[in-house]
């Protein structure tokens, strides 16, 4: 069971950027992929710590592993599904055909009995279409044969899930997390053929698909994540209660309560307040609070050996390899890589300030859907005798500008000084629309330039340099005597040039310095001074 499930992570690792571009948002940030993929890596890493390879043991690791790895929605319902699974088979010694197929069972109660208010045409009807075949699939007389099957069926029901899904048919495509767990299936199929090799570092990430997916109004804007340690057991009674309040607040709820671990879901407009409820109830062991307007990509972490003790230090997130050399050539001790897609846990970044080891910690999380996640790991850190300060930065130019013009010895000083340097901070970001939507009111087509000023959209067009024209007069670029430009890993030469004749031939008193920052999905961010 180790092999196959750990082959399953691999194919879907595989298949990541493919599964993150069905996304209903025109900038290439979608997190399907991302999220399921953390799910099984996370487990993975349980298996793989495993000194005794039970059965009972493999399973408890892949229901353990999965819980606390899931990450969004589709992560949370195939941790659910490998829970009832594994539930389902603890007290085996050893599977057959028939003991997979129960195992099938359970995970189609336990993940249907998760989800509030399950939808059809997701993750959950793949499951439940292979449920129902059950009898036909017991029959079968090797895993060979079952994998097959199972594939076939699976495949079959993502073809049909938009039918049964309107925003999928109007955009005429299938459910991300349905192709998913197709995935895995298929991964399960090729071990038992004998493609036994299993590589989770260095996978090959297929091409994403070209996709036109139609826009969804957001009703609530917050994708909100808890794992809750309760304090005393949670009665039938108080989880009814905390479904109710969950479904007065938002919607796409996910919630279970396992042994004594809360786990939530759910989409919101207040997450403090769903924070502060939980919280009754016992301590947060995970917060991740995501902006689904801007979702954005995580890297696990530059591993970096301890250093001596300091006064201060500063961590910062960074999205790219360049951008983290520049920060830290200005000072910055610990970088936290983190990008579009998926956000930094609060144990990354309370991980981080640990290996700064330093009486005082500043904190950059150059992101609005980071803060939440920083202030969390600094008021851990501060009940481990480190000074915390979170400044919050909403993109990395005001980091680096920050960390350019900081004055001070004490650290009030610096905190000061950083503050008023980040108000005026003036943030430029460029990438490229990868379908057709609207966004802030405005229709968007596809492979068009989206120009933001600091978070606000305030160009799209076809032709770059329109774009670069409306946001230079938005910003008076003239008023300015420099314009640093972090080059990002998809710019292609000729968009650089464009960049830089326009802007020289424009604005010639203004200095223009061109700099690998290595950022995805943003060929250009850039800083005005």
């Amino acid at each position: 069971m180790k092999g196959i499930f750990m082959k399953g992570a691999e194919n879907l690792l595989a298949h990541r950027d493919e599964i993150n571009a069905l996304n209903v948002f025109p900038v290439p940030d979608g997190d399907t992929g991302s999220n399921m993929s953390s799910t099984m890596l996370e487990a993975c890493k349980y298996l793989e710590n495993l000194t005794d390879e039970k059965l009972s043991k493999v399973l408890d690791a892949i229901k353990r592993g999965t819980l606390m790895g899931a990450r969004g929605n589709s992560g949370v319902i195939l941790s659910q599904i490998f829970r009832g699974f594994c539930d389902t088979l603890s007290k085996k010694s050893k599977l057959t055909v028939a003991d997979f197929v129960k195992g099938i069972k359970g995970a189609k109660e336990t993940s249907y009995k998760a989800v509030l208010r399950p939808v059809e045409g997701t993750i959950l009807t793949v499951i439940r279409v292979l449920d129902e075949h059950s009898k036909e699939l017991s029959n079968l007389e090797s895993f060979e044969a079952l994998f097959e099957k199972m594939e076939e069926i699976a495949l079959d029901t993502v073809k049909k899930t938009p039918s049964l899904l309107p925003k999928l048919k109007e955009a005429n495509v299938v459910d991300a997390g349905a192709k998913g767990l197709y995935y895995i299936i298929q991964g399960f199929k090729m071990y038992a053929l004998g493609d036994t090799s299993i590589n989770l570092e260095g996978v090959e990430t297929r091409p994403s698909e070209e996709i036109t997916i139609a826009y969804e109004e957001l009703t609530y804007q917050y994708c909100t994540e808890l794992i809750v340690r309760a304090k005393r057991p949670i009665t039938n009674g108080t989880q009814k209660q905390l479904e109710n309040y969950l479904n007065t607040i938002g919607d796409s709820v996910v919630f279970f309560v396992q042994d004594d671990i809360i786990k939530l879901h759910v989409h919101t407009n207040n997450p403090g307040q769903v924070i502060e409820e939980f919280l009754k109830h016992g301590e947060l062991l995970k917060v991740k609070i995501d902006n689904m307007k801007e979702q954005h990509e995580h890297v696990v972490g530059e591993a970096y050996a301890k250093k001596e003790r300091k006064k201060i230090a500063y961590v910062a997130v960074s999205p790219g390899e360049g951008i983290s050399k520049v920060l830290k050539d200005l000072g910055v001790d610990e970088i936290i890589s983190g990008g579009q897609s998926m956000n930094p846990s609060m144990a990354d970044i309370l991980d981080a300030i640990r290996r700064a080891n330093a009486e005082n910690v500043i904190v950059f999380p150059n992101n609005s859907n980071i803060i939440l996640a920083a202030e969390q790991a600094a008021k851990t850190a501060e009940q481990e005798g480190i000074k915390v300060y979170v400044v919050k930065t909403t993109n990395v130019q005001q980091s680096i500008s920050a960390m350019i013009y900081r004055v001070g010895e004490e650290i009030e000083e610096i905190i000061t000084s950083i503050e008023e340097t980040i108000r005026k901070t003036i943030a430029i970001s460029i990438t490229v629309a990868v379908r057709d939507s609207k966004y802030a009111g405005e229709k968007i087509k596809k492979d068009e330039y989206l120009g933001f000023l600091n978070k606000e959209l305030v160009a799209h067009h076809k032709n770059l340099v329109n774009v670069l024209d409306k946001i230079y007069q938005r910003c008076k670029l003239e008023e300015h005597e420099i314009l640093t430009v972090f080059v990002g890993s998809s710019a292609t030469p000729i968009e650089q040039s464009i960049v830089e004749k326009y802007t020289k031939k424009k604005y010639p008193n203004v200095q223009i310095e061109f700099i690998e920052g290595g950022q995805p999905h943003y060929p250009f961010l850039m800083m005005v001074e």
